[in-house]
């Protein structure tokens, strides 16, 4: 019985593994390049450096100020 479940284990553990490495090269390109996709100088940067284009560029958008009366329950 141990022997089944560590079969049926290690089949769903390859099956996992083989899932995992079917990404094409220009998701895994696009993958390595989301650390420069918040900044938008950075990623310029990059694509001279590289010629790699950062293709999800993320607008960040400011922050209200802390208020502590938002974050007071009112019994």
């Amino acid at each position: 019985m141990s022997t089944l479940i560590f079969g049926l284990g290690f089949v769903v553990f390859c099956a996992g593994i083989h899932s995992c490495l079917q990404g094409s090269a220009d998701e895994l390109e696009q993958a390595a390049l989301l650390p420069f996709a918040d900044d938008p100088q950075a990623a310029r940067n990059m694509t001279a450096a590289t010629g790699r284009v950062c293709e999800h560029l993320v607008t960040v958008t400011p922050q209200r100020e802390h208020d502590p009366e938002g974050y007071r329950l009112r019994a």
